[in-house]
């Protein structure tokens, strides 16, 4: 079957009368979905005839960004920053966005809702992007750390956009929610680089409207590790921003972290108007 990125691209995704069946779309595309019943047998299987042994020891559930989503946030409304210069519509229908950018995992859970109802949002769009380990981004001919490229006119979602310069699009995805509200994405822990602490930028969209633009923040104690002990973030040295010199910090935006997935596990409710 062809890859959900053969088969569908974002702006498919937000045709509003696409949206319905999306879900279901997805799960059919999905690694290990099978179109056809499983296999059944005319008698049952023979008795054993020695006695069964000991049942095998459980080994302890694998932790999940998933399960960190009942502590990381309320339905208050998501604080919207600026989407920045290296906004644009990389079309890539996927949950794993590392393209074998070197850097410590980071799986990641978001939960779309409502503000003050705290009602999950179906089938909404939710693209992210992100910086690799040195600060680069993706899609801008030798960009410098932070370099985004020349705002170009309002995109058709009345968002300004960047126009890039190289068909690479690591570290950048677009999932849809489910019924509970919730997308997944496979990353790696953001660098820095100049003016900002570590962040994620990150855009909402329903019925071919953005209902969310925001960045999303780490603890800096988390990040002055995972910098400190890992390549390539220590061929970066000198983090020159803080969370608390950040123009677009908000303790509202900050992830909630937690070891895991060999690397970190990261998820926040984003409240939507």
């Amino acid at each position: 079957m062809p890859s959900v990125e053969e088969r569908l691209d974002r702006r498919t995704l937000l045709r509003a009368a696409g949206l319905l069946s999306l879900g279901g779309v997805l799960a059919a595309c999905a690694p290990g979905a099978s179109t056809t019943a499983p296999p059944t047998t005319s008698s049952p299987p023979a008795a054993p005839t020695t006695a069964p042994s000991a049942p095998p020891t459980t080994a302890a559930p694998t932790p999940s960004a998933v399960a960190l989503l009942d502590q990381a946030g309320t339905c208050t409304l998501t604080p919207k920053t600026i989407a920045g210069p290296t906004w644009f519509d990389a079309a890539a229908v996927r949950p794993d966005i590392r393209d074998g950018r070197p850097g410590v995992p980071l799986d990641l859970a978001f939960r779309v809702e409502r503000g003050g109802s705290c009602a999950p949002v179906t089938n909404a769009v939710v693209d992210l992007w992100q910086c690799d380990a040195l600060g680069v981004y993706s899609g801008f001919a030798r960009a410098a750390p932070g370099d985004g490229g020349s705002v170009v006119a309002k995109d058709k979602y009345g968002d300004a956009a960047a126009a890039p310069t190289t068909t690479e699009r690591w570290l950048r995805g677009t999932q849809v929610t489910d019924a509970a509200g919730v997308v997944t994405f496979s990353s790696i822990y953001p660098g820095w680089y100049p003016t900002r602490s570590a962040h994620l930028h990150l855009k909402v969209h329903l019925d071919s409207s953005t209902m969310l633009t925001t960045q999303l923040f780490f603890d800096d104690a988390v990040s002055d590790a995972v910098y400190a002990a890992n390549d390539p973030y220590r061929q970066h040295p000198g983090r020159d921003t803080r969370n608390t010199r950040d123009a677009f910090f908000s303790a509202a935006a900050q992830l909630h972290l937690a070891p895991g997935g060999g690397g970190w596990l990261g998820a926040i409710v984003l409240a939507v108007p």
